[in-house]
């Protein structure tokens, strides 16, 4: 049987490779209980500073495995709540995680796979690839939070015909809209995720962390709470470790060390 996760470390940084490329890298129960595994315990490991994800062969993600929906779509409804729960563990995880997880896409990211890519925090994308929320395709809903990320990132209107049609959308286009980070030639897009996941695996782990968190409360917080946190994670950097390194640092005109520093 093909190992459907393949880990591996590169310095500080964590690869995972969606290992399925029979099925262009469809997702499947090992891979979501691989991957958050894998997930969480890069979150407490501090030899690890960031996570690259992507897929094997040059290509990140085809979502659903369609003969497993077909198997699922037989079952009863707990049955097929379970499989989605798992899914959703697994983005819950990753959101969760203090570490910066950065997608490397070749190819296509369809179905969950856009999920899965869009609840990454950074997206690197070769400029001949595409994002499909294909469910409407074969009658079925968003999950995965599709909707909750690309809704956070795109137009509404985009989003719309996103979900409406199932249509692939060159990451050029997503690019100027900022879903995005970076675009490569094609083949260049774990070179170009691994350099990113390397500059920010050197930085400040604490900071990362706290950053991470307020990106994602900002999306549902009002005003004063959210600056509420703010204020208190800036105010509990300052007297940190990193903060003293990273104010001494830029003083005294060299570079700072963050390694290790909590």
């Amino acid at each position: 049987m093909t190992e459907k996760l393949i880990l591996e470390r590169k310095g500080r940084v964590l690869v995972a490779t969606n290992n399925d490329p029979a099925t262009c890298n469809s997702l499947s129960w090992d891979f979501y209980d691989g991957f958050r595994e894998a997930v969480e315990a890069a979150a407490q490991d501090p030899e690890i500073g960031a996570i690259v994800l992507t897929g094997a062969e040059g290509f990140f993600c085809s979502g659903g495995n369609v003969n497993g929906l077909k198997e699922r779509s037989e079952a009863d409804h707990s049955t097929r709540r379970s499989s989605v729960d798992k899914l959703h563990a697994m983005i819950l995880a990753m959101r969760a995680c203090p570490k910066p997880v950065i997608a490397a896409v070749e190819g296509g990211a369809a179905g969950a796979g856009a999920s899965l890519a869009a609840a990454c925090d950074l997206v690197v994308a070769a400029k001949d690839a595409y994002v499909s929320v294909a469910y409407i395709k074969i009658g079925l809903t968003p999950d995965g939070g599709a909707t909750a990320f690309l809704g956070s990132a795109l137009p509404r209107q985009l989003l719309s015909e996103m979900v409406f049609t199932g249509d692939r959308i060159p990451v050029e286009r997503l690019y100027q809209c900022g879903l995005i980070n970076r675009l490569t030639e094609p083949g260049g897009a774990v070179a170009e995720a691994m350099a990113l996941a390397e500059r920010l695996a050197d930085g400040p782990a604490q900071a990362l962390g706290v950053g991470k968190k307020l990106i994602d409360s900002a999306r549902l917080n009002d005003l004063k709470t959210q600056l509420g946190l703010e204020a208190e994670g800036i105010a509990t950097a300052l007297g940190g470790a990193e903060g003293q390194e990273g104010i001494s640092a830029f003083l005294e005109k060299r570079k700072p060390d963050f390694r290790g520093l909590k």
